[in-house]
């Protein structure tokens, strides 16, 4: 009788240890070796190695589930950034375009119209002296007016005044030709100069945000403030206009043919900034984008540019390059590029002038 109990025993315990495996086999390892090879398949760029349920308990299907949507948003990022090439590829291509258009129809019928006033004048200048000045004269106006159109021209692609002047004057000059009666241009902190891609980076974006503004918002007004603090830049645009709602994510306006705030996000991001959008529906919009500097590339006390021998006043400095054991700075861009082009002969030149700046300090 006890030997029958024991021999029961064992077989039930047998089958239920059998059982176990069974069932852990079924459940766990068998679903787990499906999903560490749908995994696999996803490393070689199978993206669709997801859609077959690899089943088992609920946790792993769970895993399974968050790994799935990990794939989606891999794959509508995908999509996003090549919306975003293809049309930042035909952007340039239209850019192109555009001034090839200008330089053809304006510039060049100009020049032509100016050279055959110019021949004429020469028929003229014995018999019709008069006239031949007349001639020269308008000749002379209309050469005025191709300089004009073409420095707003390479403007529209640079503007001048931000590697000049920098980046609060930029953005004056740039609400001065839109509309200065409803845009107030405000700074907060102490201006400086910064790195050329930040300064141009922000200015593209405050130029994308308010070209946004007159185009969709019918804002009264508007404010560009630009705030310097110790660790970087913050640049605010508000407006009071009929705002608009957002999106989850600024990628989803590539699927919409909106790529204005997108580029806007890239070129902060690149930079190591961040940029936020707040709208809501009849109340306005505002957006930041902040970007994080350095300190290397302002001087704390006077110095002198060692190329153009400009002196800089502390936290005025276009940018800076270290050589040997010195810093250098810059009041622009060209003179930047000189020394960097020729570093030892500018450095033997600043040090010539170190005295005579520790002089005038």
């Amino acid at each position: 009788m006890l030997h029958s109990s024991l021999f029961e025993l064992c077989c039930i315990s047998g089958a239920l240890f059998v059982a176990s495996n069974v069932w852990f086999y079924v459940r766990v390892l068998r679903p787990i070796q499906k999903l560490s090879f749908q995994a696999n398949r996803l490393g070689q760029g199978d993206f669709d190695s997801f859609e077959n349920q690899c089943g088992g308990i609920a946790e792993i299907q769970k895993l399974q589930l968050a790994m799935s949507g990990m794939v989606g948003h891999v794959r509508r990022a995908q999509k996003q950034r090549r919306a975003y090439s293809e049309q930042l590829s035909d952007g340039q291509e239209n850019e192109r375009k555009r001034i090839a258009r200008e330089l053809h129809d304006d510039t060049i019928q100009s020049i032509i119209a100016v050279t055959q006033a110019i021949d004429m004048s020469k028929n003229w200048i014995d018999s019709h002296p008069e006239r031949a000045l007349g001639m020269l004269d308008a000749a002379r106006k209309q050469a005025v007016d191709i300089v004009s159109n073409l420095r707003n021209l390479i403007g529209g692609l640079r503007p001048p005044a931000l590697e000049e002047l920098g980046l609060v004057a930029a953005l004056q000059m740039l609400v001065d030709r839109l509309c200065k009666s409803r845009i107030q241009v405000e700074v907060e902190g102490d201006a400086r100069r910064l790195d050329e891609s930040q300064e141009l980076t922000l200015f593209r974006a405050a130029q994308e945000a308010l070209q946004n503004i007159q185009k969709h918002s019918q804002a009264q007004h508007i404010v560009v403030k630009v705030s310097y603090g110790p660790d970087g830049v913050l640049l605010k645009i508000t407006d009071d206009g009929v705002g608009f709602l957002l999106p989850e994510s600024l990628g989803d306006l590539a699927f919409e043919n909106h790529y204005g705030l997108l580029g806007m996000q890239e070129r902060v991001n690149n930079l190591g900034g961040q940029l936020t959008i707040e709208s809501k529906i009849g109340i306005g919009t505002t957006i930041r984008a902040f970007i994080p500097i350095g300190h290397q590339s302002q001087p704390e006390n006077l110095v002198r540019d060692p190329v153009c021998s400009a002196l800089i006043e502390p936290r005025q400095a276009y940018a800076s390059t270290v050589y040997g054991d010195d810093t250098y700075y810059f009041c622009c861009p060209v003179c930047q590029g000189a020394f960097q082009s020729n570093p030892e002969v500018y450095a033997e030149h600043n040090a010539e002038h170190t005295p005579e700046l520790q002089a005038i300090g």
